[in-house]
């Protein structure tokens, strides 16, 4: 498996990947196509013998110091393999090298990738009941280093 910068080129897989992951409160696919020119060096894809299986895509906030996670997501017939662990572990290094020294995240409380997310240095921040809306509740972990 290689991971490596998008391209124009992978855009409608990556915007498949983010359906499959997301459905209806996933990213449309303009938002991501403007992504690509916003933050070509965070928004990663994880390609195999099967294609593209994974993509990650992370931005600075307002403060310089501050990256956030905004999206991960692996094709269905291939989570449990470490794709979205080596997305994410290189999606923290590129926020790194940017001056990134906290990175924070939005993840459903009952979402099993809160796991991955704590066994890569995440803790818990804070929880709103609301964040996307009525009836959906996220929890915001952070990350420091």
């Amino acid at each position: 498996m290689k991971i490596r910068a998008a391209t124009k080129a992978d855009l409608g897989e990556v915007f498949r990947l983010e359906l499959g992951g997301f459905g209806e409160h996933g990213y449309p696919d303009f938002f991501i196509r403007q992504a690509l020119d916003l933050w070509p060096g965070t928004l990663l894809v994880a390609e195999s013998e099967a294609g593209l299986v994974g993509y990650a895509l992370g931005s600075m906030g307002e403060a310089k110091e501050q990256g956030w996670i905004l999206s991960l997501a692996v094709d269905e017939r291939q989570r449990g393999l470490g794709i979205g662990r080596a997305l994410l572990q290189r999606l923290l290094a590129e926020l790194a090298q940017r001056g990134c020294c906290e990175q924070r995240l939005t993840v459903h409380p009952n979402n099993p990738a809160a796991g991955l997310y704590r066994s890569l240095g995440f803790e818990f921040e804070t929880e709103e009941p609301d964040y996307f809306g009525p009836g959906e509740p996220r929890q915001v972990l952070l990350r420091r280093g």
